[in-house]
C-alpha cells in the first residue's frame, strides 16, 4: 500500500468527538497538549501560529518525530481516520498542506517538556470553510545504555480544527432516531443520527423529551453533553440517556419522543417528533389481578350471607 493511500491510519477509540480541548493525548508515556484546538482565520490574516507541548512521561530518553496529516471521520462511529493527500475529502477539507511545524524531531529526557510552534499559512488556495489536520507525534526506538533496543510503538496526536471566515456554510439535520423501548417498557436511551451538509464542523445541542399521551414530560436528556462535533459532509450518531422527571405511573397509550436540536452558535431549534406505543403489561396484570381479587371478595361475601 502506498504511503499516500486514502487510509493511512485508522484510530478507533480515540476520544475524537468528545475530548476536552485541554486534555492530554496520553496520561502515560508521551503526552501532547492540547488534544484539540480550534483556530479561526480571517481573510486578512496572512498566517496563524499556535503551540503544542510534548511531554515525556517515561523514565527514559525518547526520540520523537512529528508530522502534519489531514483527518476525517469514520461515519457514525466516533473514530477518526488520518488520510493521505489523494483522498477527495482531504483535498477539500484537508489542512496539512498549509501547516508548517517548528520542528519535525524532538528528543526529550525523562519528565521533559518542549513547546513546538505550528503555523498555518493563509494562502489563496486555502478555501473558506472548515479544514482539519492533526500533528502526529511518533516515538522512535532508541538503544538503551546496555545496547539493547527499546521498542515503543506509540503515536499520539493533537487535532487542529480551522474555520476560515468568508464562505462558511453551517447546517445540521436530524436524519434518524432509534430507542431501546418497546411495547412492554418505555425507552431509557435514544440514538440520534445527525448529518452535516455544510462545509464547517458543528456541535449538536438540544434536548430529548419523552412525553405521555397527555403531554406530560416523563423523562428528559441533554443532547451531546460531551461536545462531540460533526465534520462537514459526514454523519454522526450521538447517544442520549433519558433521566426520569419526577415520579409517574405510565399508562398504556401512544407516547412521544420530542427532539429539539440545533448546532452551537445559534438559538433557534428544529423539532422532530417520534411516536411509540406502550402497553405497560405489568399495569394490565395488576388491574386484572385486582379485578379478580375484587370479584373473589364479593363472591365470598355473598356466599357468607347466603349461608346465614
Amino acid at each position: 500500500m502506498k504511503r499516500s493511500s486514502f487510509l493511512a491510519l485508522v484510530l478507533l477509540g480515540v476520544c475524537f468527538f468528545g475530548c476536552s480541548p485541554h486534555a492530554h493525548a496520553a496520561s502515560q508515556g508521551i503526552a501532547v497538549s492540547p488534544f484539540q484546538q480550534t483556530v479561526t482565520i480571517q481573510p486578512t490574516d496572512t498566517e496563524k501560529t499556535f503551540d503544542i507541548t510534548v511531554t515525556n512521561n517515561t523514565p527514559t530518553v525518547q526520540d520523537l518525530s512529528l508530522r502534519a496529516v489531514d483527518f476525517g471521520s469514520l461515519n457514525d462511529t466516533g473514530g477518526l481516520v488520518l488520510e493521505g493527500s489523494d483522498s477527495k475529502y482531504s483535498q477539500r477539507y484537508g489542512l496539512a498542506s498549509w501547516m508548517t511545524l517548528g520542528t519535525d524531531t524532538v528528543v526529550l529526557g525523562a519528565g521533559e517538556t518542549q513547546t513546538v510552534p505550528i503555523t498555518i499559512t493563509n494562502r489563496q488556495t486555502l478555501q473558506p470553510g472548515g479544514h482539519y489536520g492533526a500533528v502526529v507525534v511518533k516515538v522512535n526506538s532508541l538503544d538503551d545504555q546496555s545496547g539493547n533496543k527499546v521498542v515503543i510503538n506509540q503515536q499520539v496526536l493533537s487535532l487542529v480544527l480551522v474555520d476560515k471566515v468568508g464562505g462558511e456554510k453551517y447546517d445540521l439535520k436530524l436524519v434518524g432516531m432509534t430507542e431501546n423501548g418497546n411495547w412492554l417498557h418505555l425507552p431509557t436511551k435514544v440514538q440520534l443520527r445527525f448529518q452535516n451538509p455544510g462545509n464547517v464542523h458543528v456541535l449538536p445541542r438540544g434536548t430529548v423529551e419523552l412525553q405521555s399521551p397527555s403531554g406530560t414530560v416523563l423523562s428528559k436528556g441533554i443532547i451531546n453533553s460531551e461536545s462531540a462535533f460533526v465534520l462537514p459532509e459526514s454523519f454522526r450518531t450521538i447517544p442520549v440517556s433519558l433521566t426520569p422527571v419526577g415520579k409517574s405511573f405510565p399508562l398504556p397509550g401512544l407516547y412521544k419522543i420530542v427532539v429539539k436540536y440545533r448546532y452551537e452558535g445559534i438559538t433557534a431549534s428544529a423539532t422532530k417528533r417520534y411516536y411509540i406505543r406502550f402497553i405497560n403489561l405489568p399495569a394490565y396484570l395488576f388491574v386484572i389481578v385486582l379485578a379478580m381479587g375484587v370479584v373473589l371478595y364479593i363472591r365470598k361475601r355473598r356466599t357468607k350471607k347466603a349461608s346465614k
